[in-house]
């Protein structure tokens, strides 16, 4: 055999499995060519995107840290008038300290002018005291003359009263009349 036929021979047997080999490494080649360009097309819209997306995001996080700031402006703004209101509250409340002590001062003074009348009046009471005092010790003895006359009097009311109860005793131990034999008509 030829060098030529020897080639055809293996030719012959292997060509089969080569052509095979061939086209399935064909067909992969083909198979990669269309997912790239399928891959490239989606990559070149989604890279397209992304500025809008970019924008998006940043307009959000814009509104979203706006929105804090602002609150943070207006809290700030609260407090603050709130400190006024504070301050202008401690200055009222300094106005009426001074004010509670002015009452409090005209207050004390009222009340030593009232306890130096309620002093003379104090006294007066017990001048007038001492006066009905004096007065009733001579009508004391007044009175002592009077007493000898009630007491007289009582006396002589005791013995009246004694003389009454003696009377009632024997009232009360009198014998009783005798009831008739025959009752009367409206016992039956």
């Amino acid at each position: 055999m030829t060098k030529g036929e020897h080639i055809k021979a293996v030719w012959f047997r292997v060509d089969l499995y080569i052509i095979n080999v061939l086209v399935v490494l064909l067909a992969g080649a083909v198979g990669a060519a269309i997912m790239n360009w399928m891959n490239s097309a989606e990559r070149t819209l989604l890279v397209a995107r992304f500025p809008v997306v970019r924008a998006e995001e940043r307009a959000a996080c814009t509104r979203e840290f706006s929105s804090q700031i602002n609150g943070l402006k207006s809290t700030l703004a609260a407090r603050e008038e709130m400190d006024k209101r504070t301050a202008a509250d401690v200055a009222d409340m300094k106005t009426l300290m001074q004010t509670t002590n002015e009452l409090a001062a005209y207050t004390l003074r009222f009340l030593g002018d009232r306890a130096r009348v309620n002093d003379q009046r104090t006294a007066a009471m017990l001048k007038q005291t001492k006066e009905a005092a004096a007065a009733a010790s001579a009508a004391q003895k007044t009175t002592a003359t009077v007493e000898q006359k009630v007491t007289d009097v009582a006396v002589k009311t005791d013995e009246a009263a004694s003389t009454v109860q003696a009377v009632s005793k024997k009232l009360d131990t009198a014998v009783r009349p005798a009831l008739p034999a025959k009752p009367w008509a409206g016992a039956r």
